[in-house]
């Protein structure tokens, strides 16, 4: 069967088919309920959300070609199996029109049943996925970046108000936050977005072609310059060039680049003259800027120039909302590029993801979704199927601490802090947002927290 867990309703005023159906369907596996006349169906359903409804076609006095119209209306997501009499083919037929999925008919066939509901089970599921991408798309999808947290709209909108201007934007966070995507709403919501958007990796160009990287250089300019090349910030004309982990950028090329910023303009090496470019520049670090100056590895001027607005990315652990979105978002993108069935994950599994800290941030937690996928082929990922760091973080939390000392042995204020946060998190099983609302902090607080102290 499709779904070990799916919740059947079956709608019947035969109490001896109901109770043959619900000996069928539980030794399959399924949650059955089983009502005898439509107003309690509607009982049930204000209430509770079954994954396949089967509908006798004639109950009592109440009209299956009615009552099929009825459940599209209200309960749309649900699938409805007509139950029927050889000689009413021509009711069901009419009962299909108004929305109900497939019909069995009586004397009830149980291979027929049982493929019936299975390919009503496989119906809902791939609705659900559909229902829950469009709800991405509709809430929490802002050019790519995936979030519905406090500190995520504020960036959205931050990058709405900033976009349409031409200044320049430094955005920092850990790595893995997403500084690239940031930049690129950046760009989508900007006049610019017509234009190119150019991302340079500082780090992966050697510090001795670097400065031709950015500016270009002419034919035979130095050894190995065999023809002529345009460097990045010609290529984002009329566009963005973003430069990732500025920081690393050598400090003689920091200076022109300085210039560049000041003028828009720019020398090849080896031209005669200079040209102007037309070009939005947008910067990323991961490092604090303020030390990477102290340390002479960002000069002041450039970093001033850079910083007309800062956006600042929080990590994941500071947005521990948005973990279960980012979840479906990646899980749904990697069974479609790895042609995988519809997976889910088992409670124990969703919950070390959704209580792990991640220190990779985002691009971590895609990491472990893609591998899971791509070493897996079943539809439920369960938690010994999660990497190493993750299992053993959470036994590293302090699971078994009690708040126990005597008045010989007063402990610290770090183990008092220590053990309230054990107790909590044995208390709501690990659920840090439940435990955080407890201890009257913050979750991202709590996350913080817990990494200090384990």
């Amino acid at each position: 069967m499709i779904d070990s867990r799916a919740l059947i309703l079956a709608v019947d005023d035969d109490r001896c088919l109901l109770d043959f159906i619900e000996n069928v369907v539980t030794e399959w596996g399924h949650v059955y309920r089983a009502v005898t006349n439509a107003k309690d169906m509607w009982r049930v359903l204000e209430n509770t959300a079954p994954s396949v409804l089967l509908l006798d076609i004639q109950l009592g006095s109440d009209n299956g070609i009615v009552l099929a119209a009825e459940l599209k209306e209200r309960h749309p997501a649900v699938p409805v199996i007509m139950i029927t009499a050889q000689n009413d083919l021509d009711t069901v037929v009419q009962c299909m029109r108004n929305g109900a999925y497939d019909f069995v008919e009586k004397p009830i066939n149980l291979d027929r049943l049982c493929i019936v509901i299975d390919k009503a089970l496989e119906h809902n599921n791939l609705s659900r996925q559909v229902r829950a991408y469009h709800n991405i798309a509709a809430y929490a999808d802002f050019h790519g970046m995936i979030g519905r947290s406090d500190s995520m709209r504020k960036i959205f909108r931050l990058i709405e108000t900033v976009a349409p201007t031409d200044a320049s934007v430094l955005i920092t966070g850990e790595s893995g936050t997403g500084k690239e995507l940031a930049a690129r709403a950046l760009h989508m919501c900007s006049a610019r977005v017509h234009g190119p958007f150019v991302p340079v990796n500082a780090p992966a160009i050697p510090h001795e072609l670097i400065e031709s990287a950015l500016f270009g250089h002419e034919e035979g300019a130095f050894t190995g310059a065999v023809q002529q090349r345009v460097g990045f910030c010609e290529q984002a004309e009329n566009g963005t060039l973003f430069l990732d982990e500025i920081c690393e950028m050598d400090y003689q090329v920091q200076a022109k680049l300085l210039r560049f910023l000041q003028d828009h303009t720019l020398q090849r090496v080896g031209a005669c003259s200079a040209q102007s470019v037309n070009v939005r520049i947008l910067a990323a670090t991961n490092r604090d800027s303020k030390q990477q100056i102290r340390d002479g590895k960002l000069r002041e001027d450039l970093f001033y120039r850079l910083n007309v607005v800062t956006i600042k990315l929080p990590s994941l652990r500071d947005r521990p909302d948005d973990i279960p979105l980012l979840i479906d978002y990646f899980l749904g993108r990697a069974t479609a590029q790895y042609s995988r069935p519809a997976f889910s994950f088992s409670a124990e599994a969703l919950h070390l993801l959704t209580t792990y800290t991640w220190p990779g941030n985002i691009r971590q937690l895609e990491h472990v979704i893609s591998s899971m996928v791509i070493a897996n082929n079943c539809t439920e990922l369960d938690a010994g199927m999660l990497p190493n760091e993750i299992t053993q973080s959470a036994s590293s939390l302090g699971l078994h601490g009690q708040l126990e000392y005597s008045s010989e042995s007063i402990p610290s204020l770090r183990e008092m802090e220590r053990q309230l946060i054990s107790l909590a998190l044995t208390k709501t099983r690990n659920v840090v947002p439940e435990a955080a609302r407890h201890l009257g902090i913050s979750a991202a607080t709590l996350y913080r927290k817990i990494k200090t102290l384990s």
